[in-house]
C-alpha cells in the first residue's frame, strides 16, 4: 500500500501581516503619559545663594532647598476665566471641587505634596493631578487668568522654545558685535556718546568699551545704532565740548560762543542736547540750521 505524502506549501508574504498594530494616537498617548514635564523657579531668594569659600561672592542661583506649592486653593479657571475651588488629592486625576464627587479628604495624607527640590520639580505626564494643580495655580508664569497683584514664582521649561530663544539670543548678540566691530569711527563715537561712554579716551579704548556694551546688551544695541537721533545728539553734544555754543555764556540763552549772538531759548533745568535733538527730529528749522552749520565745523 502506497503511503500517501502531504505537500506544505509555505505561504508568501509578511509574515507579520495582519497582527495589530498600535495607532498613531496609542503612541501618542504612551507618550504623554511618559513625558517629563520640567518646572523650575522664576524667583530667587539671595539668603539661600551660595558663596564661593575663596573670594567671598556668591556664585550660582539662589533657591531655597524646598519649596512646598498649596495642594488645594481657590483660583480663576483659565478656560471659563471663573472662581473655582481646587484641591490636589491621591488618586483623583481632577483637581477641580466640583468634579470629584463625594470624594473627602480626611487629613494632609490624602494630599498631593508639591514640592520644589533647589529651585526643581519634575512630573511625569501620568500625575495628571499635580500638572493640573501647577498649572492652576497662581503663580504659575503660563497661567491666562490670575488674581489681582499675583507674582509668577515658576514657569514650566518648553525645551523647543528655549532652544529657539538660545539661537535667537546667539544670533543677535553675533549681530551686535559685529556691528560695534565693523561700524565706523564716526558711527561708532555718535552712539557711544548715546550709551554713555567715556569719549575722554583712545579710539581703541572707545572700541573696547563699544563691544562690551553691545554684549551686555545686544538687543538694545542693535536696536538703537540705527537710530539717526544718536548722530545728533552726538554732534551738538561736540559743538558744547569744543566751545562753538554755549548754553552759559549769556543766561537763559544759547548762543554762539565766540560773537554771543543769540541762537534760541535755553530754559534751565533741561537736557539742552537731547532738546536740541527733539527739535530737530521736529523738523524745527532753526536747530535744523545750527545742525548743519555744525557739521562743517
Amino acid at each position: 500500500m502506497e503511503q500517501e505524502t502531504l505537500e506544505v506549501t509555505k505561504k508568501k508574504g509578511n509574515p507579520n501581516f495582519g497582527a495589530k498594530k498600535l495607532k498613531d494616537t496609542d503612541l501618542n498617548e504612551i507618550n504623554e503619559v511618559d513625558r517629563l514635564y520640567h518646572f523650575v523657579l522664576t524667583q530667587s531668594w539671595e539668603n539661600y545663594k551660595p558663596v564661593d569659600m575663596e573670594g567671598g561672592k556668591m556664585n550660582s542661583a539662589p533657591y531655597p532647598p524646598i519649596l512646598q506649592i498649596p495642594s488645594e486653593g481657590i483660583t480663576l479657571d483659565d478656560e471659563t476665566g471663573k472662581s473655582r475651588r481646587w484641591r490636589c488629592l491621591k488618586g483623583v486625576d481632577s483637581i477641580w471641587s466640583d468634579e470629584q464627587g463625594e470624594v473627602e479628604p480626611n487629613g494632609f495624607d490624602d494630599y498631593e505634596e508639591i514640592i520644589f527640590a533647589h529651585g526643581q520639580l519634575k512630573v511625569r505626564g501620568y500625575e495628571i493631578n499635580k500638572i493640573a494643580a501647577l498649572k492652576n495655580f497662581d503663580g504659575f508664569q503660563g497661567k491666562k487668568h490670575k488674581k489681582a497683584n499675583s507674582t509668577p514664582l515658576y514657569r514650566l521649561i518648553d525645551l523647543d522654545v528655549d532652544l529657539n530663544k538660545s539661537i535667537d539670543d546667539l544670533d543677535l548678540e553675533y549681530d551686535a558685535l559685529k556691528i560695534a566691530k565693523e561700524s565706523s569711527d564716526e558711527e561708532m563715537m555718535a552712539f557711544a556718546y548715546v550709551l554713555g561712554i567715556n569719549l575722554d579716551v583712545s579710539v581703541k579704548q572707545i572700541r573696547r568699551d563699544f563691544i562690551m556694551k553691545a554684549k551686555s546688551n545686544p538687543k538694545y544695541f542693535v536696536k538703537y545704532f540705527v537710530d539717526p537721533k544718536n548722530e545728533i545728539s552726538y554732534i551738538f553734544a561736540k559743538g558744547f565740548k569744543d566751545g562753538i555754543i554755549s548754553e552759559s555764556a549769556v543766561e537763559g540763552k544759547l548762543v554762539w560762543t565766540e560773537s554771543r549772538k543769540v541762537i534760541m531759548d535755553a530754559p534751565k533745568g533741561t537736557d539742552i542736547v537731547q532738546t536740541l535733538a527733539k527739535l530737530v527730529m521736529q523738523n524745527d528749522e532753526t536747530s535744523v540750521k545750527v545742525l548743519e552749520q555744525l557739521k562743517k565745523m
